[in-house]
């Protein structure tokens, strides 16, 4: 194959050639006589004619060489297209979450509702995310915590609503300051944990918001399979919470399928910086071993210890508060996380 850097070098030695050729026959007329001028006639045409062949060859490589660039550029983004290489409004995670229609109990939501053990080959296993949580932050600037948290490369930031009844003491903010912080950090994915006495309540407001995803307890919630289609008709996704003290049972198994993840707490809601109580452990495997695909997300008390232990239950996502607003390094320490996320899947 002849490369378009051959072609031009060739059109140039044919130029060379052509000029060279035309001298000598003029030359030749000078030094013989009118006897050859009807050879200079020859020569001159030869020239001319391979002068436009050789202007032709050059305006056709230089069109082919664009042409090809062009075919090259449309290949890439088709690929790129086909590969599904889409932003999400947090822009941070590596794929995007989509609702998927909870009314079917084997939709392949990568993270999401369905996803049962029969379909496991399937369906892929949800992505490894970490979310600092703003509740062991600083609340009197919790616009400049959660931009921070973005910059260090947060997956999602978790925003726990406490409304000062369902865990007595326990009072943080509510949707009107979820949607002041929401034009602060206008691409990041905000994940709201309600614990709330009444989370039905709170739906609307969150989705005006501009909220993400809305996780309520199972313990708080009258109808929880009402409560998902109805966070999912807003455009938001669906979580449900479980208490350290709350088993999953038959009951919790068949309310799971309706939600796009199921939060684990590894510590009693309310305060930030508890011990991370391994005994609810069983309940991730349990949950895991139910749903290969779905998102199951730990909550309190992980660090770069228990991480491991949580990873290798089953956890997809990590809901991460002093480890990284206390870290020299958050940066390294949120890769890290969804470093070990990834190696326990």
């Amino acid at each position: 194959q002849v490369s378009f850097v051959d072609l031009f070098a060739s059109s140039r030695a044919l130029d060379v050639l052509m000029s060279a050729f035309s001298h000598e026959g003029r030359h030749a007329v000078s030094t013989n006589g009118a006897h050859l001028a009807s050879q200079e006639a020859l020569l001159s045409r030869r020239w001319r004619a391979a002068s436009r062949s050789i202007v032709f060859s050059r305006r056709t490589s230089a069109f082919l060489l664009l042409s090809c660039s062009f075919s090259a550029l449309i290949c890439a983004i088709w690929s790129c297209s086909s590969a599904g290489l889409t932003g999400g409004r947090s822009g941070l995670a590596s794929v995007q979450l989509q609702a998927c229609d909870c009314g079917d109990a084997s939709s392949s939501y990568p993270g999401g509702c369905g996803g049962d053990a029969s379909d496991s080959a399937a369906i892929a296993r949800p992505p490894p995310r970490v979310g600092p949580s703003l509740l062991a932050g600083d609340l009197s600037a919790i616009a400049k915590e959660a931009a921070w948290a973005v910059r260090a490369g947060a997956d999602f930031v978790h925003l726990d609503i406490f409304d000062g009844n369902w865990v007595p003491g326990a009072f943080t903010f509510g949707p009107m300051v979820v949607k002041a912080l929401r034009k602060h950090v206008p691409k990041a994915f905000l994940d709201v944990h309600l614990c709330v006495t009444k989370p039905e309540q709170y739906v609307e407001e969150l989705a005006s918001a501009g909220v993400d995803r809305v996780t309520a307890h199972i313990e708080a919630l009258k109808d929880p399979a009402a409560t998902a289609a109805h966070i999912h008709s807003l455009g938001m996704l669906a979580g449900l919470a479980l208490s350290p003290q709350t088993p999953v049972d038959s009951k919790v198994l068949e309310l799971a399928r309706h939600f796009d993840v199921v939060l684990v707490m590894t510590v009693p809601p309310g305060f930030g910086g508890q011990s991370f109580m391994m005994e609810v452990l069983p309940k991730v495997s349990q949950l895991r071993a139910a749903f290969p695909s779905k998102a199951l997300e730990v909550d309190g008390g992980v660090n770069s210890e228990t991480i491991v232990l949580a990873a290798a239950a089953g956890a997809s996502e990590i809901v991460a508060g002093t480890a990284v607003f206390k870290a020299n390094r958050p940066r390294r320490v949120i890769r890290e996380m969804r470093e070990h996320l990834r190696q326990g899947m």
